[in-house]
């Protein structure tokens, strides 16, 4: 049997009969209305077995949804707070800092000057390491500010030798001389230049070498600064060299300063080969 259909027959029927009375006796007040009808509310009592059979085992739409008595327990204490612990916040570590690099070695100073144990101690020994490698720290290429002056190249012997121009008055060839008494071996005498006397010394002697040779390379090579003069014999003059700043290596970083000599300018290279290149002031005084 339908259950739906059994409770729509039956509350159909009751429907019938309680409004049947009122409609039969439109006189009656308005307040008979309700009485009549609550007289004839049904009750569980009024239901037929079957009904009240069928329907207790039926579940209320909304009751199926409900949730489980646990369930329902737990979202309350959620609710209130009872009985649930508290999550602490996370703690954020910061992160270590980087390891700073280690500081790059300084680089090796190197020494300009060069060690005792290597110092010339004779002008023989200087003549020898000036023909040796330049260690310079200066550049060889022009400058556009550097300064620019010109050297007289000469030799006595196989060493190199150079003489600012500026203080070269002239080359002359060799000449007879004049000796002198009580003067240095290097002193050869003098000589009558257009009238002028000019002291002639050998370079060879005079820087401790050996004397140049008197042959058809010879020269003497006159130097003048405020009136005075002075001819030096050499074994050669080779020619005129154009030297940078650059390309001087002061006393100061090149091996000659070692010795204590005042006639000594620096040492420069032409063409790959060394000249030491002398003070025409301290050879005039």
């Amino acid at each position: 049997m339908n259950t739906t259909g059994v409770l729509d027959d039956y509350l159909d029927e009751l429907l019938g009969e309680a409004i049947a009375p009122v409609a039969a006796s439109p006189d009656a007040g308005n307040t008979a209305l309700p009485a009549a009808i609550a007289e004839r509310e049904p009750t569980w009592d009024d239901l037929p077995d079957e009904v009240i059979y069928e329907t207790d085992g039926a579940e209320s739409p909304l009751l199926a949804h409900t949730d489980s008595p646990a369930l329902q327990a737990a979202f309350e204490a959620a609710a209130s707070g009872d009985g649930v612990d508290p999550v602490a916040p996370a703690r954020i570590v910061p992160p270590a800092p980087a390891a700073a690099p280690p500081a790059a070695a300084a680089p090796p100073r190197v020494a300009l000057e060069a060690p005792a144990a290597s110092r010339p101690a004779s002008w023989q020994e200087l003549q020898a390491q000036a023909h040796r490698p330049a260690n310079s720290p200066h550049p060889q290429h022009r400058r556009a500010n550097e300064r620019t002056s010109r050297w007289l190249r000469m030799r006595c012997g196989s060493q190199a030798y150079a003489l600012e121009l500026l203080k070269v008055q002239e080359v002359v060839l060799p000449v007879p001389l004049l000796p002198l008494r009580g003067t240095a071996p290097a002193m050869l005498g003098i000589m009558n230049l257009r009238g002028q006397v000019v002291p002639v010394m050998d370079l060879g002697l005079h820087l401790g070498a050996a004397a140049a040779e008197d042959d058809a390379q010879t020269r003497i090579v006159v130097l003048e600064e405020d009136g005075e003069t002075i001819g030096l014999r050499v074994s050669a003059v080779e020619d005129v060299a154009n030297l940078t700043d650059s390309q001087i290596e002061p006393p100061d970083t090149a091996r000659i300063c070692q010795i204590s000599n005042d006639l000594f300018r620096g040492v420069a290279r032409v063409s790959q080969r060394p000249m030491i290149l002398l003070d025409a002031t301290r050879l005039l005084n």
